[in-house]
């Protein structure tokens, strides 16, 4: 799957690249049949990307958050759906903060059809988030063997921005975190300043040179697989 980097611009230098890179590759993402979200959210959406909800046959979520009005009320590891019900399963950014999420991949296997499609957003380098705890980061070859494991075929993993993208995702939430300590003198203020011309140069650097190396350094990776 190509993802255009045009969809990162400067004006995005407030913005998260892996945020953007995230909602690059859902909208690319060809939606059909009946999707089950596991984790979603129908409100408070966050990113640009909106489920294309007049391409497909319905959009349901799972959430163990009531607020969320999910679908089903329910942990990611047991959905009260029946065997093959859906054509595809999205779990984005939902794998991290899972205590076993080989169960959950599991379950998404027994809930998807067959040729029925799974695809996964989650971070790599990237800060921790708690929500509300934050497990793990998993490289490549983990997924390929729980995926394959569990019955996946046709694993494809990509990498979600490159050397840059990591760099302004960690200069963006460290200064956030260190401007809320309300620091004072001099040196606060000329951070103040560079910062944002800071971030605004590695998205420009991201863009321009989205492959620099991406294969050992990447905000996260978006997979796709087939239910055998």
């Amino acid at each position: 799957m190509i993802i255009s980097t045009s969809l990162i611009t400067p004006k995005h230098a407030y913005s998260s690249c892996r945020r953007w890179y995230l909602d690059a590759f859902l909208t690319g993402t060809p939606w059909h049949g009946r999707i089950l979200d596991i984790g979603g959210k129908k409100e408070n959406k966050r990113g640009s990307f909106r489920p294309p909800l007049e391409a497909v046959k319905c959009w349901e979520y799972v959430n163990i958050d009531a607020t969320t009005r999910p679908d089903y009320l329910a942990p990611a590891e047991s959905v009260p759906v029946p065997d093959a019900s859906f054509d595809m399963v999205l779990l984005s950014e939902v794998l991290e903060h899972l205590p076993e999420p080989e169960e959950a991949l599991a379950e998404a296997f027994r809930i998807l059809r067959p040729s029925g499609i799974l695809i996964c957003a989650a971070p790599f380098l990237y800060p921790l988030h708690a929500d509300p705890e934050d497990y793990q980061r998993w490289l490549p070859s983990k997924y390929e063997r729980v995926l394959g494991a569990i019955g996946f075929t046709e694993i494809r993993i990509t990498p979600m921005g490159g050397f840059f993208a990591v760099c302004h995702d960690l200069l963006q939430s460290s200064s956030r975190f260190w401007f809320r300590q309300e620091p004072r003198g001099a040196g606060a203020a000329l951070l103040r300043l560079s910062v944002p011309i800071g971030l605004r140069l590695l998205f420009r650097l991201e863009r321009r040179f989205p492959d620099f190396f991406r294969q050992a350094a990447s905000t996260g990776y978006y997979i796709t697989a087939i239910h055998s």
